[in-house]
């Protein structure tokens, strides 16, 4: 992958991790509290996910990404 590659998916992947804490803003007072707490493990996982199988590669080839 070429550095430029690689910025440009780690800015996606980090606003795509913001869009998702932005869904948990929008929806707290909204739904009941065990709702909320579905939601909030299923946005926590895709955040996960995202940190897994997108930004930690970017990290190991282009270390200077994380900062």
């Amino acid at each position: 992958m070429k550095r430029d590659q690689a910025i440009q998916i780690h800015a996606k992947a980090l606003a795509a991790v913001e869009s998702l804490i932005s869904i948990l803003e929008v929806m707290k007072d909204t739904v009941a509290p065990e709702e909320f707490e579905k939601l909030k493990k299923g946005v926590g996982l895709s955040i996960g996910a995202i940190e897994m199988h997108i930004n930690a590669p970017l990290h190991q080839q282009f270390p200077d990404l994380e900062s």
